[in-house]
């Protein structure tokens, strides 16, 4: 039910680390999983200002902090603690994740409208980078 549009209900909502994600799914053999849990964190921390109030009500409800930022660590404390990857160099991939390869998955990448607010393909790379 999460994903199959009845719960967006007509609002903008957010998947462009999902787009993200299938990009780089498209260049290398990650796990679709793994590669979220990657980029996610550094995909928040980008986009924190823009939707401080929505991180900021994530950050106490799902993990008792007060604020987004400390939101955005615990959940990162949470994806380690499954045993989780949280860097490129983590995932299993047949492929090499190089800053190449993560050019071509920016230059890539299906932007769609969302909230909180549109990336361009240099936000992309520099977020895919962040996570290497």
């Amino acid at each position: 039910m999460a994903e199959n549009g009845i719960l967006k209900v007509g609002r903008l909502t957010d998947f462009q680390a999902h787009q993200m994600e299938h990009q780089l799914g498209a260049y290398t053999d990650c796990n679709h999983g793994q590669g979220l849990a990657v980029i996610q964190p550094v995909y928040y921390r980008h986009i924190l200002k823009d939707a401080e109030e929505k991180f900021t009500r994530f950050a106490k409800v799902v993990f008792q902090v007060d604020t987004a930022e400390e939101g955005i660590k615990a959940l990162e404390a949470f994806i380690r603690e499954c045993g989780l990857p949280v860097k490129m160099g983590q995932l299993r991939s047949k492929v090499e994740i190089t800053p190449e390869v993560l050019r071509k998955v920016a230059d890539t990448c299906n932007i769609i409208k969302c909230n909180p607010r549109e990336l361009d393909r240099e936000e992309i790379y520099e977020i895919l980078m962040e996570c290497l």
